[in-house]
């Protein structure tokens, strides 16, 4: 055997062997991170690391409420890939970028906590951060789907948007410390197959309270699509051509901004009683009911437009947002009745 032959094979061997050196260990570490978290439990079916790339995948990757009493997973991604920047590596200062590749986020209401799930109250920098060495400077969703549920109103809800894209860029998470700047975050996607869905959003991390800019803007959505969500939550049944522009804006735990819905086309709008007495409030009921005749009375083709104010706090993160989202939907049509 040439000298040459036996050099190749040695690096060969070396190569095989770190490769395999590296897949245990980021198995080991994704599951310690996984098994870490004590509301929800992960799963993942393969871990591939490509050691040209510096980068790791992980295949099949789920994260189900431990209670068992949600019937969805809160997290399904078929592909989760972190790669790591050659120049920055080499200069010891690695940063790198995740991919979610078709992943399925199950936002889920319901009656009490435990029939709940979402993202407040848990530390995600911190899961993060362990899954994932080196600092996250970007993250990435190509294809994602991203549905919200509740199993326990009639009807049952379930709507969504997907071909979710998303980028968020500038992301400082490095051991445990937030650094300055300004986390930027674009995201597009289709509510519930017809129109488009885009949002644009400033997120400042060195604040002590959660301080952000950000736009909604929806186009050409159909109202009838989201019919179980409006009965289930207002009561309301109506079908029409729907855009809608919403801006925020939090400084010092204060958040401003409204929303501006624009119904056009107007065809049908019905609020059955029991519905509207059994999910709204009974001192809204009479305003709401009057809302909805509004929308009756108004002529086909007109268009009808509100703008609605927002505000509030997020001093507390671990706040109600369930209760804020009901609350959200039944002010505004109260005050696009107006």
């Amino acid at each position: 055997m040439t000298r040459l032959a036996i050099v190749l094979l040695v690096a060969l061997v070396a190569i095989v062997s770190t490769r395999a050196y590296v897949v245990s260990r980021v198995t080991a570490r994704v599951t310690e991170a996984l098994a870490r978290n004590e509301t929800y439990a992960g799963t993942f079916d393969d871990v591939d690391v490509s050691l040209l790339r510096l980068s790791y995948t992980i295949e099949n990757l789920r994260l189900v409420k431990r209670n068992g009493l949600i019937p969805v997973p809160f997290v399904s991604a078929p592909r989760v890939e972190y790669s790591v920047a050659w120049w920055p590596f080499l200069r010891g200062r690695p940063h790198g970028t995740t991919v979610f590749t078709n992943p399925t986020l199950n936002l889920v209401d319901g009656p009490s906590p435990e029939l709940r799930q979402g993202p407040l109250g848990l530390d995600w920098r911190d899961a993060m951060r362990r899954l994932f060495p080196a600092k996250v400077n970007r993250i990435e969703i190509h294809g994602g789907e991203l549905h919200l549920r509740n199993f326990h109103t009639k009807p049952e809800v379930d709507v969504y948007v997907d071909d979710v894209d998303i980028e968020v860029s500038n992301l400082t998470w490095q051991d445990g410390h937030v650094g300055e700047g300004v986390v930027l975050l674009r995201g597009s996607g289709v509510p519930m197959k017809h129109g488009t869905v885009r949002a644009d959003f400033r997120l400042y991390p060195a604040t002590p309270h959660p301080s952000f800019d950000c736009t909604w803007a929806v186009r050409d959505a159909e109202l009838a699509d989201w019919k179980s969500l409006l009965e289930a939550y207002v009561g309301l049944d109506a079908a029409a051509h729907t855009r809608i522009d919403i801006a925020l804006r939090a400084r010092n735990g204060e958040l401003q901004g409204y929303a501006r819905p624009v119904l056009r086309d107007v065809r049908t709008a019905s609020v059955p009683e029991e519905l509207a007495a059994s999910n709204v409030l009974e001192s809204l009921r009479d305003g709401l009911i009057g809302g909805m005749a509004a929308l009756l009375e108004a002529p086909r083709g007109r268009e009808i437009s509100a703008r609605i104010p927002i505000s509030g706090t997020t001093a507390d993160p671990e706040g109600d947002y369930w209760a804020a989202v009901r609350s959200l939907l039944a002010n505004a049509f109260l005050e696009s009745g107006d």
